[in-house]
């Protein structure tokens, strides 16, 4: 019984462990998307940046107000964008959480399964070894009645 019972806990243990490493394929591509989105996010407002500095140096050399209104209309579409990407990190941000949860709830129960295979081990290494203790005490009891003190 004790060894069907450790078969069991084995497939269960094998099974939790390929959960946990789907999990992990997951969560690492999860963030691979969050760090390429943050990085876009950060180019965008790169480029905002430097553009407002273009701007404001064309404007101490003075400019048309139809230039003016490029420069307003062109870092209105930048902000739009930064805007929508920063959205755009926050939802893959929010994926990315999700997984490392499951990634999370996958690992302890793979654990709980080792926890489990190691109890059942130790409870027969107990068994085998009060099972080997009775031998010897048989045997030693035998010895005795055979062999008498005198």
């Amino acid at each position: 019984m004790g060894s069907q019972k450790t078969v069991v806990l084995t497939t269960l243990q094998e099974l939790a462990g390929k959960e946990v490493d789907t999990a992990a394929e997951r969560l690492a591509e999860a963030n691979r998307q969050l760090a390429e989105a943050e990085k876009s996010l950060g180019i965008l407002m790169q480029y905002r940046a430097d553009y407002v500095s273009q701007r404001d140096h064309a404007m101490s050399n003075g400019m048309t107000a139809e230039i003016y209104q490029n420069y307003q209309n062109f870092l209105g579409k930048l902000s739009s964008a930064i805007v929508s990407q920063t959205e755009s990190v926050e939802r893959v941000r929010q994926v990315s959480n999700l997984r490392k949860q499951e990634w999370q709830e996958c690992q302890k129960k793979k654990l709980s399964y080792d926890v489990l295979l190691d109890r059942d081990e130790k409870r027969t290494q107990a068994a085998e070894l009060k099972k080997d203790q009775k031998l010897m005490d048989e045997h030693a009891m035998r010895l005795s009645r055979q062999y008498p003190r005198q």
